[in-house]
């Protein structure tokens, strides 16, 4: 990334915060149109009527967030032949079809918390554009976590069996979404937050995201235990996975 292809708005930025935070929205963006896809997948398979007509809408949101999110990355000295990128920057487990109900609640439960603990971290961001557009996908978000809380609820309720399906479809998205903001010690996610570009770093959106999910199952005397990842050592930092 040149200097001279950088934005007025991020003049004198680190360059390593302005590489750091164009991964994040880049892969953010190519996430969400990947959350989209799926969730729109079980808009006519859903248990319910009333959670099709959930998974509808918010596959429509979250492919609303993925093109609002990319034009961000010109302002961070992407090019526009770079932007979209294949769409490649993505979690794994969005990489097919999410296969059964209960690892829909997982990916809306952890996936799109995740995405959106970090969007709540840039809606003061110094980047305008991208504070605009974090507070705009934050209101919508609203009806998401709604809509996870709510299964996630009701499925521990369901007994044995279904809770703990749900407990390892969770663990098996924590295992990729606690990822992908990277290592706690990351310079360039360190340089970010310095120049007010991201307000939080990775560790504490994991400890956000586990002390929420981890409420959410001991209202229902359900426990989980959702560790930090140790192992950093075939992580992209690219990819965000």
């Amino acid at each position: 990334m040149s200097a001279s292809s950088t934005p007025t708005t991020t003049s004198g930025v680190d360059p390593a915060a302005l590489q750091c935070l164009a991964s994040l929205v880049a892969s953010l963006a190519d996430n969400k149109a990947a959350l989209g896809q799926r969730y729109g997948e079980w808009a006519v398979s859903a248990p319910t009527l009333e959670s099709a007509v959930a998974a509808a809408a918010m596959a429509q949101d979250e492919l609303g967030h993925a093109r609002a999110t990319y034009p961000v990355l010109k302002q961070l000295g992407v090019s526009s032949s770079d932007e979209h990128a294949g769409g490649d920057r993505r979690l794994a487990l969005l990489d097919g079809e999410l296969p059964d109900w209960t690892a829909f609640v997982a990916a809306n439960l952890l996936v799109d918390g995740m995405l959106t603990t970090f969007v709540a971290a840039c809606r003061d961001s110094s980047l305008e554009q991208l504070a605009q557009r974090a507070r705009k996908i934050l209101q919508e978000e609203r009806s998401h976590r709604v809509h996870a809380e709510a299964w996630a609820r009701r499925l521990c309720r369901r007994g044995d069996a279904e809770r703990d399906g749900l407990i390892a479809r969770l663990l098996q998205a924590w295992e990729q979404a606690s990822r992908w903001p990277g290592p706690g010690e990351d310079p360039g996610y360190r340089a970010a937050i310095d120049a007010g570009l991201i307000a939080h770093g990775p560790d504490h959106l994991r400890r956000q995201m586990r002390t929420w999910c981890s409420e959410l199952l001991a209202a229902e005397q359900t426990t989980i235990e959702l560790a930090d990842p140790t192992d950093w050592s075939g992580w992209n930092a690219e990819r965000r996975r």
